[in-house]
């Protein structure tokens, strides 16, 4: 009888919070490679608005807008939302004002500049949804933010964080191998680092399993990411 091989993932690098300007790739060189992941966006976009049926006039918050596509593309989508992003680095906030100034959507964005793990400016139950993208593997404290996530959230509001996973089998790391031939350095970087720093789907569970959101969830994985939901979302 062979035996079953076990693929061994290797231990978690923490990232740091925070993407500020750097020497080698400016905030806003860096933007305009997100840009390039529009599809991507649209696609994560589109789950919440469609699939977890998010309700006109919701009042979002997103933690981690960063250049703030996301946030764009959702309220072309329904301009009856508003959306509040909490983004802990100020170089971002810039990027990410310029770019729903010229997407003509300042009035449904706010940004807020601080730490997830803090949330004592958002009172009790005051978001319709609390929706992440990219933003997990970031978190120094996610037992503090998961908990302060489920202290702002609506009894039925929507919970969407999606992230990418460490535990990438040989198939996405062939892909991961071509693309970052046709990347700029910088970005192959920031992508590798991003893998080598997010959770499995193991690990994403045992820590939402120490939090308020215990038994309130439901964890979905693909060959690159992970995302949590409701439990009572589709």
């Amino acid at each position: 009888m062979s035996k079953i091989k076990i693929r061994k993932v290797p231990s978690r690098v923490p990232e740091g919070e925070g993407i500020e300007d750097h020497e080698e790739m400016s905030m806003e060189e860096l933007n305009r490679e997100f840009k390039k992941r529009m599809r991507e966006y649209k696609h994560f976009v589109d789950f919440i608005v469609k699939d977890l049926n998010l309700q006109d006039h919701s009042k979002v918050l997103e933690i981690g807008p960063g250049p703030a596509w996301i946030s764009i593309i959702m309220i072309k989508q329904n301009p009856t939302v508003h959306l509040t992003g909490l983004e802990i680095s100020k170089d971002m906030i810039r990027v990410a004002k310029q770019n729903i100034k010229e997407a003509n959507v300042e009035k449904n964005i706010t940004f807020v500049n601080g730490n997830a793990k803090d949330m004592s400016m958002f009172n009790n139950n005051s978001f319709d949804a609390v929706i992440s993208h990219d933003s997990l593997h970031h978190w120094e404290e996610p037992l503090q933010i998961l908990n302060e996530i489920a202290r702002v959230l609506k009894d039925d509001g929507i919970l969407c964080i999606g992230d990418g996973r460490r535990d990438i089998g040989i198939g996405a790391k062939i892909i991961f191998n071509l693309a970052k031939l046709f990347i700029p350095k910088q970005m192959s970087y920031y992508w590798k680092t991003s893998i080598m720093a997010g959770y499995t789907p193991i690990e994403v569970t045992k820590m939402l399993d120490q939090t308020n959101l215990k038994e309130k969830y439901a964890l979905k994985t693909d060959l690159f990411d992970l995302i949590i939901i409701n439990k009572t979302s589709k």
